[in-house]
């Protein structure tokens, strides 16, 4: 991680040394390696609402489509 300006500048003058298609390649694998932000700490999932519950009863294929050969 860059921590100082310098160290920014000195990275920006070694991207603008590659030629075209090794900074695309540099940008690719980079873009790769992007850390995951974290979620806000006020995030709650999404609840889906509606239906019923699952009551039992089996879900095997023939049974769902009625064996009708989807």
């Amino acid at each position: 991680m860059a921590r100082d300006q310098g160290h920014i500048e000195r990275l920006a003058r070694e991207l603008a040394a590659l030629s075209p298609e090794e900074r695309a390649e540099v940008l690719t694998k980079a873009a790769r390696h992007k850390p995951l932000r974290p979620l806000p700490r006020d995030f709650r999932p999404p609840l889906l609402e509606g239906g019923t519950r699952w009551i039992g009863g089996s879900l095997r294929r023939e049974e769902i489509y009625d064996d009708d050969g989807r």
